[in-house]
Parts: structure tokens; sequence; C-alpha cells
């Protein structure tokens, strides 16, 4: 597919009869500035396509500063009706580099122009609709070129500076770590001519002159009109990076200075441009993507008469004041908006857009140097970050926006973009968390490593949620949570089997692996989950069961209607039993009167394994993988891996001296009486995974081979890694006894034995043990919350566990899972109860009679739904959208290297850490308060005993106080120890 990019722009001055006038409007004076037309500029992209928002965007830059959010909207929706593309293809940028009329009706700079507000969003589509009808086959190059004299923009006129030390170049030097690269171009030619540009610099173009205050000057737009002068023709689209970056100036001076200031910074511009253009080098990848982000926010309790309070003070103060005029305005809205029982809140959201190797993230809300640094640091230099400004809708205050010594921001534009009403202090981490993730999304194939770091979520399909109404969750239910998960933090959900089945192993008794079960759906449903997971940034993980199938299989029906039958070999059948016990109980063979001889079933006796010997057998199997692979999973979870081929000789297994029961299992007795040395474990496996892994590395986009293995030594599960698996699942983790001294020996086994390059998953939850909340208790199950997502590994929670379920005892005749039919048998289902949604009917998990459930509902449905802890800032579910949220903006948490500390007999203590970015973990593993040596400075991010939203702990000093059953996760500012 050709790559294919059009350009678009309207002049919006003629209709509207306004051009660039500065704050003249809200000072109540005409503002020194330069007059230019206002613009409405446009790209259109359509290209190969990576990512899951496909491959093609519509970005419109304005020439507005803050357009209000309702004229996104219309516009966004105009171009969408007009090109029939969706509407989170299309990006409206307001790139903030002039203030005029148009911003009056959204935050009140005197009286609002009816025509300019009624006309607005038909003239912006214009472009955008221009730019897809333009669409041709293009090469893009990219170039990035040093603009030298900016200053920071925290150089405030009361600091002495003036127009005439800016010309002069006498100014402070910034802080080098504020300077971006410089000027990012992308040239685009048609037919091997210049057709249109982008240019993007993170900066705030204002310019000060002593007859106001403050004047916004269009230097970036008259600077791309220069450069469209010279190129006849082109279009150029002008993109202002993350507010409080660098400036031009900032200072006061004689209006004539200003007009100079404006214009030679504009000149600067200009020049970069052109250079840009002029050595401009080929893009090493011409793929586009686009994806959109929702960002989970909540504001922070408001008191409506503090809020009348502030309006009234404002006016009071407009006389000595104009600049309280805003604020005044502002105010006046707010407070009518709510009384009128409005909801003032708009949805927070990034866009990720991907050409090449450049993204552009676009947040529709202002992000400060604090956030962009964040970003810069986990994303890269070839990640530029845009503040969308549609309305300052949604701004959120950081705790280093005002970082010192700079002076506080201009009083006139925070109380018009904080709307008065307060975000919880770690919105920052939102912002940061979602942008990380978008950009993740749009990298596709250039990140083929996604599953490092990676939040994976265990299903448990028919538990989940169900959207047939059958009282069996489905995948439609799936798609119908997939909002829950993607607000939970959740990178891949594993789904669990869906596959043809009779349904006595949970769908692990699989009657055809090529088709979806009618219970759970069809599979243009399956299609659907996947294209939904998608979009919302989530992969999709199926099962791979490779082991065994259904009795009920075509294959198996063959196999033992003869001793003939060309399938017969497809499975393990023999002349005479050894003694290998099943984990179901009993006996792994099943005698077969009509052929006389017995096939071997590791689990179920409706469960025959496969004899992974047989070639046919094995190209079978990766067909099937190929199958799933082909409509779209993104990885498979294998089933019992470690079990594919038994010993050749059926050598009986030695007996377990004194027995060898799991306590943290879930099987049958028998099981324990002997050790499996011989039915499972056989070197020969590593190369059939070899060959799942080979039929993996076909496809792009980095597919993920999850293995299933029991608990064995660490030097034997790294041998896993070995035979090509990405991610052996180490469960020896999920069989340490709860404490400090023991889960630190086992971490630190599993460290010392992980192959250099290699990566581990872990999890403490899974749909075959006690749940998690039920082995520890619900305050130590949200320290296991801390742990699972602090370490370094990807994490992989069951289901529920989020909300701290426990066990929930089932009833004989309601039980679902037949390994506990057999006599001594086990039952898994107290832990595979559906997941409580609300405290409705059935918890809100089905609208189905109660007698009809897959598995009854908790008894605690009604406090442990997960309605009510998204209510509560200190419930469980809380703790877990937080640990997630701080997960994904942390460097040193997704990917960082971790080292153990020294702590004490209770407390487990880690520190992770990525580049500047450092994250000490504090765990306390008993019911009593502990004092922790430490020797950092920094604040508590996130604390088990404390809701989301306390403020934050200080640490400083050389120790530190954990309460009981506390965990924390504290950024690090300052180690002592490195000093």
């Amino acid at each position: 597919m050709t790559l294919r990019i059009g350009f678009g722009r309207t002049d919006l001055t003629p209709p509207l009869g306004v051009e660039l006038a500065g704050f003249g409007p809200f000072l109540r004076r005409r503002a020194t500035s330069v007059h230019a037309p206002l613009y409405a500029r446009a790209v259109a992209v359509t290209g190969p396509g990576a990512g899951s928002g496909g491959g093609r965007w519509v970005l419109v830059s304005c020439d507005l500063l803050g357009i209000a959010a309702d004229v996104v909207d219309d516009v966004v929706a105009r171009v969408a009706d007009a090109t029939g593309w969706r509407p989170d293809e299309v990006v409206v940028h307001a790139t903030h580099n002039h203030s005029g009329p148009g911003t009056v009706e959204n935050v009140g700079w005197g009286a609002p122009d009816e025509l300019y507000v009624a006309r607005l969003p038909e003239l912006i589509a214009t472009a955008g609709i221009a730019a897809v009808a333009a669409l041709a086959p293009a090469t893009v190059r990219e170039a990035v070129v040093p603009l030298d004299g900016f200053a920071h923009n925290r150089m405030l006129p009361r600091r002495g500076l003036t127009n005439a030390r800016a010309l002069e170049g006498s100014w402070t030097e910034p802080d080098p770590s504020l300077v971006d690269q410089g000027v990012h171009v992308l040239r685009v030619d048609h037919d091997g001519a210049l057709a249109g540009f982008v240019a993007s610099y993170s900066c705030h173009p204002v310019i000060c002159c002593e007859e106001t205050s403050a004047v916004h000057g269009d230097f970036p737009g008259e600077a791309l009109r220069i450069v469209e002068a010279a190129h006849p023709g082109a279009t150029g689209v002008f993109l202002q990076g993350a507010l409080g970056d660098l400036n031009p100036l900032y200072a006061h001076g004689p209006a004539d200075e200003s007009l100079v200031a404006l214009e030679l910074f504009a000149g600067r511009f200009a020049d970069a441009v052109s250079a840009g253009l002029a050595s401009a080098a080929p893009l090493g990848a011409d793929s586009v993507a686009v994806v959109k982000q929702e960002i989970p926010y909540e504001l922070a309790p408001y008191d409506i008469d503090e809020l009348r309070r502030r309006r009234d003070k404002a006016y009071d103060a407009l006389a000595a004041d104009p600049q309280a005029g805003v604020a005044y305005v502002s105010l006046r809205r707010t407070v009518a908006a709510l009384e009128a029982g409005r909801d003032v809140r708009r949805p927070l959201w990034v866009h990720a857009l991907r050409l090449g190797p450049l993204t552009l993230l676009g947040y529709n809300v202002e992000v400060f140097h604090g956030i962009k640094r964040r970003l810069a640091d986990a994303l890269g230099e070839h990640c530029l970050v845009l503040s969308t400004t549609n309305g300052w809708l949604g701004y959120a205050p950081t705790h280093d926006a005002y970082e010192a010594p700079a002076d506080p921001y201009p009083a006139y534009e925070v109380p018009i973009i904080a709307c008065h009403l307060p975000f919880r202090p770690d919105i920052e981490d939102d912002l940061v968390a979602a942008g990380v993730r978008a950009a993740g999304l749009v990298a596709g194939a250039g990140d083929p490593d996604w599953w490092r770091g990676a939040v994976v979520y265990e299903c448990h399909l028919p538990s989940f949620r169900d959207g047939s109404g059958d009282g069996i969750g489905d995948l439609e239910g799936l798609i119908e949570g997939l909002d829950y998960l993607r607000d939970l933090g959740v990178d891949a959900v594993w789904t669990g089997p869906f596959y043809r089945s009779p349904l006595l192993d949970q769908g692990f008794d699989v009657s055809d692996y090529l088709d979806v079960e009618p219970v759970f759906g069809t599979l243009e449903t399956f299609d659907r989950l996947v294209a939904a997971a998608h979009e919302r940034g989530i992969r999709v993980i199926v099962d791979y069961i490779p082991n065994h199938t259904s009795d009920q299989h075509p294959w198996f029906v063959a196999s033992r209607s003869s001793r003939d039958d060309p399938k017969r070999d497809w499975y393990v059948w023999r002349d005479v039993p050894n003694n290998w016990t099943s984990e179901a109980g009993g006996s792994v063979w099943e005698y077969d009167a009509p052929t006389g001889q017995y096939y071997l079933h590791s689990h179920l006796v409706e469960q025959p394994d496969l004899n992974w010997r047989n070639p046919q057998v094995r190209a079978a199997l990766l067909d099937v993988l190929r199958f799933w692979l082909d409509r779209g999973a993104d990885g498979v979870r294998i089933d019992v891996a470690h079990m594919l081929l038994k010993d050749p000789e059926f050598r009986d297994n030695p007996e377990a001296p004194g027995g060898h029961h799991n306590e943290f299992d879930l099987q049958h007795p028998d099981f324990g009486t002997q050790l499996h040395v011989h039915d499972r474990r056989h070197p020969d496996t590593f190369a059939a995974l070899a060959e799942i892994r080979a039929v993996a590395d076909e496809y792009a986009g980095g597919r993920v081979t999850i293995a299933e293995i029991e608990a064995m030594p660490w030097p034997d599960w790294a041998e896993y890694y070995a035979a090509g698996m990405h991610l052996p699942f180490p469960f020896r983790l999920l069989e340490t006894h709860w404490r400090a001294d023991l889960l630190r020996a086992e971490l630190e086994g599993l460290y010392a034995a992980l192959p250099d390059g290699a990566w581990p998953i872990v999890a403490l939850g899974n749909h075959d043990r006690v749940r998690l909340a039920t082995r520890l208790g619900r305050p130590q199950a949200r320290v296991a919350a801390v742990l699972l997502l602090t370490l370094a590994a990807t994490p992989c929670l069951l289901y529920a566990d989020e909300l701290g379920m426990t066990d929930q005892p089932v009833p004989l005749q309601r039980q679902r899972d037949y390994f506990a039919r057999t006599h001594g048998g086990v039952s898994r289902d107290p832990s595979r109860t559906p997941l409580p949604w609300t405290d409705g009917v059935n918890g809100g998990f089905s609208s189905a009679a109660e007698s009809s459930l897959w598995l009854p509902v908790s008894h605690d449905v009604a406090t442990l739904n997960a309605a009510a802890q998204l209510a509560d800032p200190a419930s469980m579910l809380r703790l877990y959208r937080a640990l997630t949220r701080l997960r994904h903006a942390s460097p040193a948490l997704r990917r960082g290297s971790i080292a153990f500390a020294d702590a004490t007999a209770s407390v487990l203590a880690y520190t992770r850490t990525a580049g500047s970015d450092r994250k000490l973990v504090l765990l306390n593993l008993a019911d009593r308060p502990a004092t922790v040596p430490v020797a950092v400075t920094g604040r508590v991010l996130v604390s088990t005993a404390s809701p989301g939203g306390a403020p934050a702990r200080r640490v400083s000093g050389t120790e530190f106080v954990l309460a009981a059953d506390e965990a924390v996760v504290i950024d690090v500012e300052r180690d002592h120890a490195d000093h």
C-alpha cells in the first residue's frame, strides 16, 4: 500500500473579519502584534498501517488559542461525515500561537462574535476535508534543525529581562535539560515536488510589551507563511509542543521592540524550517498509525460556595487589575454551569500519531514540562508531545508545574484552564501513563517486545461477564468489559479457552480447535473482540491446548474406531499400562474395550493425550496455532507446556517417600504419591516448544508465547527460555509461604537463573489455586498487589483479584469442575465464581435466573462489586488502578532493573531503576508496624494504608515507619548512598 499524504488550508479571515490581535479584547486596549490572516491547516495521511488504530489520520491545526471543546467536537464530526473516516482518526490541534476574538466564547474575553462562533466549525473542517481530498502518493523526509537563541519561558519580566536585552542575546542560558533538539520538520513531496511540510517545536511563543502585560505573537504561523511564500503551492502545518518549555522571549519593552522581536523570531523559525526542508533525509519506515487512549480521571470535591466567593472576589478586583476580569468571567461561567446541573468535565484523552519513526502525542489538555520530560525519558527523542488545548477543559496542575526557581505561571491563565475544580494530585501519572501506552501501541511492529512489563489479565471466560443472558460468561461479555480492563490498566487479556467443547474441564477439553463453542459466541464474535480490544490498546492472548483433546474430538473418535485407522497413532495407546497417576485421581490409562488397548489421559478420562511424536499431529497443531494468529491473536498461553512429550519407554514413576502432596495446589491426593519424572518435563519437549515459537515468529508485531509449566527448581525453569518461550510461568512464587525472607530467597533465585536478555512473568493468583485474598487475607492481599505490580517482570493477575475476591463455597449440585467428581477429588470451582460488577441481580454478572448461572455469585457482592469499589478511594480496585497507572508512567517500574535491599525480618525491600527514574518498594508482610532503614529522600506515591489522593508523605532521614500490613512505593529524588 502506497503512503499517501494530502494538505488542506482555509483562510478564516475574510468571513470572520478578524486578524491576529493579541490580547486586546481581554485587556480592553489594543495590543502590539503582527496583523496576519487566520488559517486552519490540515494534513491527512494514509499508509500501510500498524497498531490498533489503522493506517490513516487527519490532523487539523488552527491559528487559534484554546478552541472551545464543543467546536472541536463539531469539527471532528464534520470531517468524519464528509470523509467517511472514524472520528478517532481526526485530531484538532489549536496551536496556541496567538489570541483573538475567536477565543472569547470559551474563556470570556469580551462579547462573543456570534458569526464567528457559528461559522468556525465549518471553516476549520474545510481544511481537513480538503486534506483528505488532496491525498496523493508521497515520499516523506525528516530533519531536526537546532534553533538557537531561544530563552526559557520562566524568564518573567520582573527578572529584568527586556526585549532589547533579549535581542542582544544577553539573557541567562536555559537549563540544557529543558532544551529540545530543535525544530522537527517533515517534508512531503508529491511527484518529486514539495507539496507541504509539518514543523513542530516545543515552545509557548509569548511576546511582552509595556502597553500590555502579555501579548501572544504568532511568530510560528508567520514563519510558515514566509516559507510558503518561498514555495508556492506548499502548505505548512505548525504543531506546538508542550506548554512551558521554551519561549523566544518573555520580557517587557517598548511596543516597537516587541514587534521587532516577534518578527526576528519568526525569521529565525522560518530559517530553521527552510534548513530542515533542504536537509531532510528519507524516513526509515513509511508506516502510519493512530491510537486514541481515554484517560481515567476524577475531580476532587469542590465547594460551590467557595467558588462563588472566588467569583465575587475577582469581580471586586477587576477595577484594579484587568487580569482579574478573566478570572471573573471564567468563574461566572463555571458557577453558572454547576448551578444549572451541567457537568463541566470532559473526558481526557491522548492521540498517538505515528509517521515512520516519529510519534506525536496530542492531549486535549495542557501538559506542562514535568509531564513532557517524563514522557521524553520514557519514549525517547522521536516522540513529540503536543497540547491540543481544545478549550483547556480538564487541565490538571502538576506538582512540578512551578518548579523552583520559577515564578508563578501568569495569573490570567491558571483560573481559566483549571476551571476552578481541582483534580487529584496524581493526575499527572494518568497523563503520562496514557501517553506511554498510546505511543507503545502505534509503535506496532517496531516494538516486538511489547510484552516486557505489560500487565496481563487472566479472564477465565465463563466467570467474567455474560453478554448473551444465558448465565455463562462469554466473548460478548468480554467485549462489554473491555473498558473496565482498559481503565484498570490492562495491556493484554488472556481469554481462557472458548473452543468447541463439552465443558467438562472449563473448556480445556477441546472438541474442535477451529471453532467457537456456541455458549461463548462465534468466530465473528472473536473477530469483534480482537478489533474492539485493539481499539482500546489491549492485546488478546488465547489459550493453546496442544497436549490433549476431548474424547469427542473427531481425531479421537477416528483414533479409537480401529487399531488400523490412520489417526490411531495421533494419540498414545498401550497394551499394558504403567503406574502413572492422574491429576484427577487414579491411573492415567483408560481401557478401551472395542480395540483392546489403553489410552493415555493425563487429566480427565474424557481428555486423551495427543501423541506429539507423530509428525502429522505436530503439523496439525501448528496449523491450529496459525489459524488463531491469522485472526489477530497477539499471542498464546500454552496449556501444560511441560507435558507435551513423555518418556518414550513409559517407565514407571518412582514412589514419593512420605508422599509428595502440594499444599498450594488443588490436586487429587493420588497425584502426590509418586515423583512425576517420566510423565512430564521430558527433554524432547523443548524441541516441540521451539517449533511453536518458530510459528509465532512468522508473524509481525511480537506474538508472545507464555508457557504454563509446574513449579520446578529455578535452573530447570530457565531451560524453557532456551526452548524459545518468551515467558515461562514461574509457579514457585505461588508455592512460597508469605514471609519476607522466603520471598526474597525465591525472587533472588529467579533473577539469578534468568538468562541474559530474558524477562520473567509472575503471578500470585491462578484459576487452579486458592484465591490470593483467601490465602493471605485482604490486608496482605493489598500488599501482594504492590509486589505483583512492581517486580521486574510481566505481572499476570487473575480476574477479580483486583477486587479482593475470596473463594466462594459452591454446593455439590452446582459444581462444574469434573476433577472433583472422582473419589477424593478436589473442586477448583470456589476460586472460579463470577466477577461481581454491581450490587444488582447476580452482581451484574448476568441477567439470567440465578439457578442458570455458571456458578453462584459471591456472598460479598454488595461491597465487593466493581461499581462500589470504584466509588471508594480506599478500595482494592482503586489500589490496583493506582498501581497500574504508576507502572505505565514509570520507566523504572515498567522495564527497569531490580536490586534487593536490606530491610527487616518482616519487610521485603527492593529498588527499581531506569535512568534517572528510581522507585523504592517497601512491603510489610506482618500485621504489626515495622521500622525500615532507608537512605533516600523522596515521596510516597502509593500506600496500601492510604486512599488514593491522600497527601503524599515525604521521606527524608535514615528510617521509615510502615504501618501494619502496609506497602509503599517511594519516588526516590535523592539516594544518599550515591553521595
